[in-house]
């Protein structure tokens, strides 16, 4: 029976995700996608001659993206939906409150800046840090909305950063709920110490939590009214979105 095209478009993806983390053998590829190695080969000396891998040549022979994946990724933050309507809402963010503003996505175990303003200089949306999700304002904002995702970073051990991170997964797991139940989280020197955030949700159309709003403050403690005023804003992104970008 031939296989759908389907089918090995997404084992294409799957490899490139399983090297995104560290290099790996043809075998070790399949056995991450549970394929018979020879296939695992084909496609990965595929996409060694399109460019978007590299290879060692020692024994081990071991499989590694190339840098035509983060362009490939870089272009589509820079035209995507979200990246466009959020670029001035997270400018309005900053220039209202004075803090640093920046919209973060989930990404595996991470949280990723998509656009990010400071010192009232111009923005463009574009690929930046890549941050822990269990000890940040942004990443609980989305680990609160998005169940099976929290649940999988839960049931991994959890990365200490500084005194006051979390690393209790019963612990987190009731402060994520608490932040869903409120409409925001809040970081208070959990990833650096010294640096407090705040962040809000902010909902695709069909209703899930595809990024979160976020400003931080210098301190242990945050404003009065800097939650107020990042969950307003969360809203309106949301309401941006829903009408195809405002």
């Amino acid at each position: 029976m031939r296989l759908p095209e389907a089918w090995f478009v997404t084992r294409t993806m799957r490899a490139l995700e399983v090297l995104a983390f560290q290099p790996r053998s043809a075998p070790q590829v399949a056995e991450a996608l549970q394929v018979h190695p020879r296939t695992a080969r084909r496609l990965l000396n595929r996409l060694l001659e399109e460019g978007y891998l590299t290879r060692t040549e020692d024994a081990r022979r071991l499989y590694s993206p190339t840098m035509r994946i983060v362009a490939l990724a870089g272009q589509v933050v820079e035209r995507s939906e979200l990246s466009r309507a959020a670029a001035p809402i997270v400018a309005r963010l900053h220039e209202r409150t004075g803090r640093a503003a920046h919209l973060m996505v989930p990404s595996y175990r991470s949280a990723l800046c998509l656009v990010h303003s400071a010192n009232g200089a111009a923005i463009r949306p574009q690929l930046r840090e890549l941050v822990p999700c269990h000890c940040t304002a942004a990443g609980k904002a989305l680990l609160g909305e998005r169940e099976p995702w929290r649940e999988s970073v839960l049931g991994a051990p959890l990365e200490r950063h500084t005194e006051r991170t979390i690393t209790d997964p019963d612990a987190l797991r009731a402060e994520l709920e608490a932040a869903a139940l409120r409409g925001y989280a809040t970081e208070l020197g959990e990833y650096q110490p010294g640096v407090s955030a705040v962040a809000a949700p902010v909902f695709s159309p069909a209703g899930e939590a595809v990024a979160a709003l976020g400003a931080t403050s210098a301190g242990d403690e945050l404003p009065d009214d800097l939650a107020e005023q990042v969950v307003a804003l969360a809203r309106e992104l949301t309401a941006a979105l829903e009408s195809g970008g405002g």
